[in-house]
């Protein structure tokens, strides 16, 4: 019964080195390689060999337009994956550039992408540019020769890799495939004015996005080699082989800013998260930088490396700067204190956000709306946090918005916050001092929670079987007699608040078993 995936997935490597006998006029988009000083930087890409036209040509007569996109995207997926790049904008490029693999370059040089030659070896074509005034004109070029499909995809990667130029196409610098679509258009990649509108409408049109999953990347480097060792005696891929760090990455406010720390001099710039990529650049801190001084944060990655995860964020030392990337440890963040309310919030009509997180804390502050569109409406409010930063005392509110969920909103957009009464008035002594006897008397106050959390420097808290303080009999359970998920997710399905100290705990799942865990070892995205 499990011979049939194992046969589908060898058909479709194979299918990744076909060619197609269709001629078509091609359009030539990639321009430059760096001045043309690194277009041999992979040489296991390369085949200067222009006069065999029927390398791996053996399918090409079976695929198609019809299939090109269900052929090329299982490999463009592995491919990308190992790179830190989209496979929906890869995907995306392919069909473009080759007219759905139909192209002449594709059929005669394996060349997917239109990436040209600058040492005068390849194959020469007529090709389409697009002067400044975005008129098309007519000239000759010479492309790049692969010995596969597959190379061709994997010459891509390479491509962008040594181009500093393309940084921001990565993972580590676009949220999603249609941004990293519109990114490669400014980076110079195509001279069409229309290059990323046609791109995005490719990815809209055969839901690309689905290729890419979630935001996470997994670098392995596992880049594929030419078996044409005539021309490529020396192997080039040793280098490649270390096993690179993963990230997932959150995305916040554009707007949010933090204070530099007193150390931050002591960590490095990088354009993507440290060990997720072969080619990583560093940049140096401003000069007039200092412990204190504001930046501009706007994504949040967890690193994991080794088993050992670490948090980065990704900076703008000002508005118009370069996005790089650094290490938590390089921020100060203020001390945010949490409590629970029970009350009722009526908002203003001031045009304040809403937000997933309160504004300054590490896990940042997506936007989710504006109070604008709820003024003068009034909704429950379940927490308050106060924090200090600049000096001045900030105040936020967690509200319940029926379309949105649990939401916050800076005290600026309130008009006014009024708490409700817990315990009803009643004329019996007696009577009133049992019901508050009875409602202070319980331990811990417990609601409902979903979905999912990481966790981090979970080492330092322990699993227990209820909150502690609830029963008598507590069982702690040791880590080493659970297993870990590699990416660190858990399934959070129950929250505590531990009343006589107001701390909060989850009950998270491991190994299909319930634990509680304090709420300072998870963090939420």
């Amino acid at each position: 019964m499990r011979r049939r995936p194992i046969v589908k997935s060898l058909l479709y490597v194979l299918s990744a080195s076909v060619v197609i006998s269709a001629g078509r006029v091609y359009v030539s988009h990639a321009d430059d390689l760096d001045n043309g000083v690194n277009n041999t930087a992979n040489a296991a890409t390369v085949n200067t060999n222009t006069t065999n036209s029927a390398i791996n040509n053996v399918l090409g007569s079976q695929l198609t337009a019809d299939n090109f996109i269900s052929t090329i995207s299982p490999i463009a997926q592995s491919i990308a994956n190992s790179n830190n790049l989209y496979a929906s904008t890869m995907v995306a490029q392919a069909a473009l550039e080759s007219g759905y693999g139909a192209s002449s370059l594709t059929k005669i040089a394996n060349n997917l992408f239109g990436i040209k030659s600058f040492d005068g070896t390849g194959v020469k074509l007529k090709t389409s540019e697009y002067n400044s005034k975005g008129q098309a004109y007519s000239t000759y070029a010479y492309f790049k020769s692969y010995n596969s499909l597959m190379d061709s995809l994997q010459g891509y990667a390479t491509f962008l890799t040594v181009n500093s130029r393309y940084a921001n196409v990565f993972k580590s610098q676009s949220k999603d495939g249609l941004e990293a679509a519109t990114n490669i258009q400014k980076d110079g990649y195509a001279t069409d004015p229309s290059y990323a509108s046609k791109l995005i409408n490719i990815i809209n049109t055969y839901n690309l996005t689905t290729l890419d999953g979630n935001t996470s990347s997994t670098n392995t480097n596992t880049s594929t080699t030419s078996t044409n060792n005539t021309t490529n005696p020396k192997p080039t891929t040793t280098k490649s082989k270390k096993t690179l760090a993963t990230a997932t990455y959150t995305y916040g406010n554009p707007l949010e800013t933090f204070q530099l720390s007193s150390k931050f001099a002591n960590y490095n710039l990088y354009t993507h998260v440290k060990d997720t990529t072969a080619k990583n650049v560093t940049g140096n801190w401003p000069g007039h930088l200092k412990a204190g001084s504001n930046v501009y944060v706007d994504c949040l990655a967890v690193r994991t490396y080794k088993g050992a995860s670490t948090t980065w964020y990704r900076i703008k030392t000002s508005k118009n700067a370069k996005s790089y990337w650094v290490s938590a440890k390089a921020i100060d963040f203020p001390t945010i204190h949490i409590k629970e309310y029970n009350g009722k919030a009526k908002l203003s009509h001031a045009n304040r956000g809403l937000y997933s997180n309160v504004f300054n804390s590490q896990t940042l502050a997506k936007s989710l709306g504006s109070s604008n569109s709820y003024k003068n409406q009034t909704f429950s409010v379940n927490q308050i946090a106060t924090y200090t930063y600049h000096g001045k005392e900030n105040t936020w509110y967690r509200i319940n918005v029926s379309k949105l969920g649990d939401v916050w909103v800076n005290k600026m957009g309130v008009t006014y916050i009024k708490a409700e009464k817990k315990i009803a008035k009643k004329k019996a002594t007696n009577k009133k001092k049992a019901t508050k006897k009875k409602t202070t008397s319980k331990p811990s106050l417990y609601s409902k929670a979903s979905g999912h959390a990481y966790l981090n420097n979970y080492g330092k808290f322990s699993l227990y079987n209820h909150i502690p303080g609830n029963y008598k009999h507590i069982q702690k359970t040791a880590w080493s007699q659970v297993k870990v998920p590699k990416d660190y997710k858990v399934v959070v399905n129950l929250k505590g608040i531990r009343t006589k100290y107001n701390t909060t705990w989850y009950r998270i799942v491991l190994n299909h078993k319930n634990y509680w865990i304090s709420a300072k070892s998870l963090l939420f995205y």
